[in-house]
């Protein structure tokens, strides 16, 4: 249907674009008319509607709490994010020591930067969250690791 509308209309144009040349000799306007069919075809198509296949009844299922376990020594906290971020961050600090001890292998230092930007962003969101009385044992496990990691970085 819109392949015979569209046809349609560009022959008119057409029409319309010919027929409004200008004769050379006299600078006067030749009028033309054509007859054009303006008349809608319609077609009916009859959509067959999908067959549903009806669903057993099952009962769900509760997901189970995931479980994440803090490493020994860290503080332990209520939220889960911040036990994912304890031990994410408990896993950089151990891949920085094995950096450290290479001395010299760029590739694991290269490795830890994209590692450090996640941790930071990770963070960021983690600090918006947080109690008070969790903030302030995330605060002190912070700067025991940031004397870690200036250690570490004291011997390269």
């Amino acid at each position: 249907m819109k392949n015979i509308v569209l046809s349609s209309l560009l022959c008119l144009f057409l029409v319309s674009v010919a027929s409004c040349k200008k004769d050379p000799k006299t600078d006067q306007v030749e009028v033309i008319e054509e007859v054009v069919d303006s008349t809608d075809v319609v077609e009916v198509v009859e959509e067959k509607k999908p067959v549903v296949k009806k669903k057993k009844k099952t009962t769900k299922k509760k997901k189970k709490a995931t479980v994440i376990e803090v490493p020994a020594g860290a503080p332990s906290f209520k939220s889960t994010a911040a036990r994912k971020y304890v031990r994410d961050y408990e896993a950089y600090v151990a891949n920085y020591k094995k950096a450290v001890e290479s001395k010299g292998d760029m590739d694991a230092f290269l490795k830890l930067s994209k590692s450090s930007s996640d941790l930071t962003n990770q963070y960021r969101k983690l600090i918006s969250t947080l109690p008070a009385d969790e903030m302030e044992k995330m605060s002190k496990y912070m700067q025991e690791k940031t004397k870690q990691i200036d250690a570490l970085s004291r011997q390269m």
